[in-house]
């Protein structure tokens, strides 16, 4: 399943910056237990590479995208050590240029109808609403207005509860990103957690 499919499916992605290998390792490992199939590591230190890497190798099977890319080096980089999707907090010609020549799919950040218009127009499949916390689902449901086939991942400041997860969905989003919300938790919490939105987005699905 390629990752507009999986966050169709999940309507989840985690997203946090791998730090400690060890806890890094425990961290995926209950997201997978819990049923995720996808998720974003950003990179925001020297070290995010190698370690990236060494996960990688440990969860073969599991959708592994880089975050805060900004550069074509960076998606050659991470690409080689095996990600799957590149995000951006923006729109950058040159790592959607990457991308489209290594087949990496590409989660640009955009802020405004006309940066979700112009990232869609140079190929993004789903975009990144940043940060959430600031535009709000009114924006979401404002967006789907000129641009109804819109498929956007909101992150930034979105709470790791069913309640918040799901006034997004409701409103027009693909998925949301959780990051500190839900990586504040220890990792029994965490699976837990994780566990319980997945069972709402699906019940949700079901629903139709």
């Amino acid at each position: 399943m390629d990752l507009t499919g999986v966050l169709a499916a999940d309507r989840v992605l985690p997203l946090f910056t791998p730090g400690d290998m060890d806890q890094a390792g425990a961290r995926l490992a209950a997201l997978t237990r819990a049923g995720i199939q996808a998720v974003e590591l950003t990179h925001r230190s020297p070290g995010t590479l190698a370690t990236f890497g060494a996960l990688r190798d440990r969860f073969p099977t599991l959708l592994l995208g880089a975050g805060t890319i900004l550069d074509a080096q960076d998606v050659h980089a991470f690409v080689q050590a095996g990600a799957d999707f590149i995000v951006s907090p923006c729109w950058v010609p040159a790592v959607a240029a990457a991308c489209r020549h290594h087949g990496a799919a590409y989660l640009p950040g955009a802020g405004t109808v006309r940066e979700v218009f112009e990232a869609q127009q140079g190929g993004a499949a789903v975009v990144k609403l940043f940060p959430g916390e600031v535009l709000g689902p009114a924006f979401v449901r404002a967006l789907l207005g000129p641009l109804p086939r819109s498929q956007v991942l909101v992150t930034g400041g979105v709470d790791a509860t069913v309640a918040s997860v799901g006034t997004w969905l409701a409103a027009g989003a693909l998925a949301v990103g959780l990051g500190r919300a839900l990586f504040r938790l220890d990792d029994g919490a965490l699976e837990a957690r994780v566990s319980e939105l997945l069972d709402f987005t699906r019940q949700e699905a079901a629903r139709g």
